[in-house]
């Protein structure tokens, strides 16, 4: 079952029932599975319990590009993505992962009881929606290859509420979600490792 407290950051005492109300279904998943075609027919909610997801799509050169990621208690689904004709995503298992699904009428219309629990949680994934799109346009909205670094940087720092982080992609797929040449983006990070801004020891990342 899901564990709506530790994975969406949420009290226990405030959410004890809920997977009662919603009905989660857990499937699993092995490294580069695809776990969803994000298609108005596949009407639910995905929900990380553990491992790590991507959410991609192909350009106009048929190139994979990386428009997010998603971490335990990170969600997924049609519903949250720009309504296009032209554009189709997926998401993949970026590692090994174990995935609840939940029916996305059962997420927006409050369960027979009307419990506040349920109210709580609808407001927990839309506000969390709201905050990584806007992120993620900041980011990408960025002038300047450093400029894009830093601010993912200290997106990561206050997500993980510490200075001290292990990078959730590899710089590889970073570059990518970035929308960034890597060798430039490695180039960019061993500059603000001799300017003191940050300190790296491979994935592991200390904003200074």
């Amino acid at each position: 079952m899901f564990d709506f407290s530790s994975d969406l950051g949420l009290a226990k005492s405030d959410l004890m029932g809920l997977n009662e109300c919603f009905a989660p279904v857990e499937r699993k998943y092995n490294k580069g599975e695809i776990i969803t075609i994000c298609a108005p027919e596949n009407d639910f909610v995905g929900i990380v319990k553990s491992g790590i997801a991507y959410l991609a799509t192909m350009n106009t050169e048929e190139q994979r590009r990386i428009t997010d990621f998603y971490r335990s208690g990170d969600y997924f689904g049609v519903h949250f993505l720009p309504n296009t004709d032209n554009k189709s995503f997926y998401v993949y298992a970026k590692t090994k992962c174990t995935v609840d699904f939940i029916k996305y009428d059962k997420l927006i219309n409050c369960c027979e009881k009307h419990c506040k629990k349920h109210s709580l949680l609808i407001d927990r994934v839309l506000s969390q929606n709201i905050r990584r799109t806007v992120e993620h346009i900041d980011v990408i909205g960025q002038r300047t290859l450093r400029s894009k670094l830093l601010s993912f940087l200290e997106y990561m720092k206050q997500d993980y509420g510490k200075s001290t982080f292990t990078m959730p992609l590899p710089y590889s797929d970073l570059a990518d979600y970035l929308g960034v040449d890597r060798s430039a983006m490695m180039r960019e990070i061993k500059k603000l490792n001799e300017e003191k801004l940050i300190f790296t020891n491979k994935r592991k990342i200390t904003l200074l």
